[in-house]
């Protein structure tokens, strides 16, 4: 074992040790704040500590055109306030935390932001806590910071702490906040809204959309409520979360993002020392009643840990719910504790890498003339089409009571990331993945209704780990589980669950030809059908089937080799994503 381990640790190192990502956008190095905050509570306008209102000049017009004559005289009570045309000059203009900002209906560009003065002190580079409290406008659109910059920790002490920025629209398209492009055809923005270290932030009931990165983006802030908001039509995230705790992300809707509908990276790894598989007690980030949809990936989390999601749709996405322990420098490595609870995860086949291969519409030059307005997604990394969920090195997660279907490639897989691909190069840390992870309970390949809609296997499993488990999943009437265990006995049942920490080389070999996916430079690479779009399960093309796998007995040679080729392919496959987190 410690030979086969060092040979890999040794191989990785030197193809890998100098690799630079592709892609990349960096981020200045983060921790979780202190953890001692608390969701925060939607407050209503008598329980505000101070109110500001910002408006445009439609907006009485559009006031009369709202559905609801409660909200409509509510929004003229508050247009009789209004003081502010833009959303940061409110922003800026707090002076009292517990403040309430709300925002009557109209479009929101925020023109001041897009040519700060302070654009002089900006290198192009990273962006520094310091830079973000004096001039966050040359990435963001509106930028929220809490903290003092001179002060020895992360958490919020200013005006600005338990803010509440809230649309007063009959739904969230009321109040839309636009990044788009300048009349050269590059990006506005990086991002829509940033709040860092704004602990206790709230954000209700608005739309944000055509941003280079991320629409709405959470960072190092301990209590945030983001609920009722929709993301959609951004070259990377929706939504977007880093290093943040007592998250609560509800009732949003996400979609034709060109990365993740909704990513928590990096979440508060409160449970880190928790041995137990099962439901959490405690979680940073709970995620619940959202629709993700026509995205890359509905959601994504490198380091998505103590992550509670449940009671969501993720549907015609390219792939489902993706979580990892691949890339480094992310706090909380390896990944662990996600709880997936009664979601619907089901069809996610819909294939964008044509888009960015040739003659497709994200080839042009400009992001201007690539169709994002149009909702066209340029895939900016490789993931399978047609894959439900896809845990790729995770510790305790416990997928229960779901009903994931129709995803025609696989409908769950799991899979080893050796700890070198993220830079960890001790040997005796290779094999700190995946481990204890339990399948249970989830309604596999067909609808509530009962309409059988199969996965192309239910379960794909590289046969790695300890205490991996499945347990009581339900196929539909005269069907049954369908996985590529190479075990005679299928897949280990729980409490005990699997008992060889290293799995089968031959099956994690096989994604190292995607690793070579760039959406400029390499959109199709040879040997790789993540971009094909699967067929469909018992159509006349056939249905993914069991594959022959050899045994364990397999040498330690070979073993090396081939685990430093499966290496290869992920770590090419996360670095590229490592800048974008």
């Amino acid at each position: 074992m410690f030979r086969c381990t060092s040979l890999i640790t040794l191989v990785v190192a030197l193809l890998f040790g100098a690799a630079t990502p592709a892609l990349a956008h960096e981020e200045r190095e983060s921790q979780f704040p202190p953890g001692d905050g608390s969701v925060p509570v939607h407050r209503g306008l008598d329980e505000a500590a101070d109110v500001l209102v910002v408006c445009k000049p439609d907006s009485r017009q559009r006031i009369r055109q709202l559905a609801d004559p409660r909200l409509r005289r509510f929004n003229r009570q508050l247009l009789a306030q209004c003081e502010f045309q833009h959303l940061q000059a409110a922003v800026n203009a707090v002076a009292e935390q517990g403040t309430n900002i709300y925002v009557l209906p109209g479009e929101y560009r925020e023109e001041p932001s897009w040519d700060p003065p302070c654009t002089k002190d900006y290198d192009g580079g990273v962006v520094d806590y310091v830079l973000m409290t004096t001039c966050g406008e040359v990435v963001n659109l509106v930028t929220i910071t809490g903290d003092d910059p001179d002060d020895p920790d992360i958490t919020c002490d200013n005006a600005r702490c338990d803010l509440q920025i809230e649309g007063t629209g009959d739904d969230a398209d009321d109040v839309t906040f636009t990044g788009g492009f300048r009349e050269n055809g590059d990006w506005v923005k990086h991002n829509g809204l940033k709040a860092d270290r704004a602990d206790g932030f709230y954000l209700a009931n608005v739309t944000f959309e055509l941003f280079r990165e991320n629409a709405i983006y959470v960072h190092e802030t301990d209590g945030y409520a983001l609920d009722d908001v929709v993301a959609r039509k951004n070259d990377l995230y929706g939504i977007l979360t880093f290093t943040s705790d007592h998250g609560l992300i509800t009732d949003c809707e996400t979609s034709y993002n060109g990365d993740s509908g909704v990513y928590p990276g990096s979440p508060a790894d409160v449970n880190s020392q928790d041995t137990n598989t099962g439901p959490l007690q405690r979680w940073s980030v709970e995620i619940t009643g959202c629709d993700t949809h026509h995205n890359a990936l509905g959601f994504s989390g490198t380091a998505g840990n103590s992550v509670y999601f449940h009671g969501n749709d993720v549907h015609h996405n390219g792939a489902g719910y993706v979580t990892d322990s691949v890339v480094g420098d992310h706090p909380g490595m390896p990944q662990d504790h996600a709880w997936l609870k009664d979601n619907q995860i089901y069809s996610n086949n819909v294939n964008y890498y044509p888009n960015v291969q040739e003659g497709g519409p994200c080839t042009a030059e400009k992001p201007a003339d690539r169709g994002h307005e149009d909702g066209v997604v340029c895939p900016a990394f490789p993931v399978p089409v047609g894959t439900g969920v896809m845990i790729a090195g995770g510790n305790h997660n416990f997928v229960t009571s779901n009903e994931i279907y129709d995803n025609w490639r696989n409908g769950v897989m799991l899979f080893w990331a050796p700890a070198a691909i993220r830079g960890e190069y001790d040997p005796t840390t290779q094999q700190d993945n995946p481990h204890r992870n339990a399948f249970t309970k989830n309604q596999m390949g067909y609808q509530p209704g009962g309409a059988v809609l199969p996965n192309g296997l239910d379960f794909w499993w590289d046969d790695s780990g300890n205490g991996n488990c499945w347990d009581s999943n339900l196929a539909a009437p005269g069907a049954e589980i369908t996985h590529n265990a190479i075990d005679p006995r299928g897949l280990p049942g729980c409490p005990t669950g699997s008992m060889w920490p290293i799995g089968n080389v031959v099956k994690s070999a096989q994604l190292l030809p995607c690793s070579q996916y760039n959406r400029e430079s390499n959109p199709d690479p040879v040997g790789c059908d993540w971009m094909d779009t699967p067929p469909r399960p018992g159509s006349s093309e056939g249905s993914l089937s069991t594959m022959s796998m050899p045994s364990q007995a397999t040498t330690a040679s070979g073993i090396g080799v081939l685990l430093a080729a499966a290496a290869l392919g992920l770590v090419a496959w996360r670095r590229k994503r490592a800048g974008t987190l």
